[in-house]
């Protein structure tokens, strides 16, 4: 895993880019962040009416399931497969 794996998941996953580190992503259910970092990610899943969830791992311990699967077990059912 590495961070141009991370953004290529994003876009095939239809995360808009903010920049070349920061994909967003909006629905009905709220919006969620993945910035890319040096060496790791950082996860904000922002749902409406609750407290913002971060998460961040390191490349080294994520493996990412089939293109359009879920970074595993990270991301909510309500993102994958769109």
């Amino acid at each position: 895993m590495n961070a141009d794996m991370i953004a290529a998941w994003a876009v095939e996953n239809g995360f808009h880019a903010i920049d070349s580190r920061s994909y967003r992503r909006h629905d009905n259910a709220g919006v969620i962040t993945i910035q890319i970092k040096r060496m790791s990610f950082l996860l904000i899943d922002e749902r409406q009416g609750l407290r913002p969830r971060l998460i961040s791992r390191l490349f080294k311990d994520i493996r990412l399931n089939s293109g359009h699967g879920r970074l595993h077990g990270l991301l909510p059912d309500r993102y994958s497969n769109r």
